[in-house]
């Protein structure tokens, strides 16, 4: 038992300093390509309500194969994760603003347009959820950036942290712009942008499951959860951009209840399925027309992004 816990504590310094020094590249295609497959499922679910009336709505799930399988090419060759993966992702990050456009425009078409923007929102197309597949944009080009997890090696034997990193920003701090903040995410020096990109997905998914949930007149005090779990969750994603106090005390813990609240959405979401009429074996129709089986799982992204956040560190470290 106690070798466990040793080989366990030795695995999470491991992993904790891979993230530190930017090393964790296919971890990250690992995270893009869970959450292509979660984006696109519930893209082809939510537009299948609709009959896939606009072809348009297609594109988000005609981008999910591809995706996917560049981010497992990714986890295999780096040229993969380098060119191939940041271009499928800057392709859906284009095609997420595209849909949240779109899905306003299908707001303002509704009777009564904006001005019944109370009901229109809650009962038309969910707004925000094209914005929240700009997940698998920003985790992809994250991807191209970051350097590959080095080989599997006791903490304690590798060199020292602050003079390799020193060395590299020497090498980036007289290039351009752009040399400079892909230097910057290679050493693991994006903690604040990190965090702020946490907060602005938290809003989204926040008031997206608000928005599903008055859909179902909040007929479950669960379903106020990613509610009430938002707001300090936001707060502490952007109280780390000023406080690295905070990001190292705080932001972990919201980041944990986050996750584990769309974990629990998850579940209960599948529970919700099972409890229609016909349960699993009519699955086809359920999954359609019941609760979104996968939206929790894009909450638990914004808990995960927010502690990577807590374990990078700042540009002036």
């Amino acid at each position: 038992m106690a070798s466990v816990i040793d080989r366990l504590r030795n695995e999470t310094a491991l992993a904790r300093m891979e993230i530190r020094t930017g090393r964790f590249q296919r971890s990250m295609a690992l995270i893009t390509g869970f959450s292509a497959v979660v984006s696109g499922f519930e893209s082809y679910v939510q537009h299948d309500r609709g009959a896939f009336a606009n072809p348009l709505m297609w594109t988000p799930v005609a981008l999910t194969p591809p995706t996917a399988a560049a981010a497992g090419a990714a986890l295999v060759s780096e040229r993969a994760a380098r060119k191939v993966l940041p271009a499928l992702a800057v392709a859906t990050l284009a095609d997420g603003l595209l849909g949240f456009v779109l899905h306003v425009r299908g707001i303002e078409r509704m009777p009564g347009g904006l001005e019944t923007g109370q009901y229109n929102v809650v009962m038309g197309p969910p707004v925000f959820a094209p914005l929240l597949m700009c997940t698998v944009g920003v985790t992809g080009v994250l991807t191209g950036l970051l350097r590959r997890e080095e080989a599997r090696v006791e903490p304690w034997s590798r060199p020292p942290i602050a003079p390799v990193m020193n060395a590299l920003a020497r090498q980036v701090e007289s290039r351009g712009v752009r040399q400079r903040v892909a230097g910057a995410v290679a050493q693991g020096r994006f903690e604040r942008e990190m965090a702020i990109t946490s907060a602005c997905f938290g809003i989204l998914a926040g008031g997206e499951a608000y928005f599903e949930h008055l859909r179902g007149s909040f007929n479950q005090w669960a379903m106020w959860t990613p509610v009430w779990v938002t707001p300090p969750m936001v707060a502490a994603a952007v109280g780390a951009v000023a406080s690295e106090r905070v990001a190292r005390n705080v932001l972990p813990f919201t980041s944990a209840v986050t996750f584990l609240d769309g974990a629990v959405g998850f579940g209960l979401h599948l529970r919700g399925i099972r409890d229609m009429p016909g349960g699993f074996s009519n699955l086809r129709f359920n999954v359609t027309l019941g609760p979104p089986l996968f939206a929790p799982l894009l909450f638990t992204a914004v808990g995960l992004t927010g502690f990577i956040a807590s374990l990078l560190r700042r540009r002036s470290d």
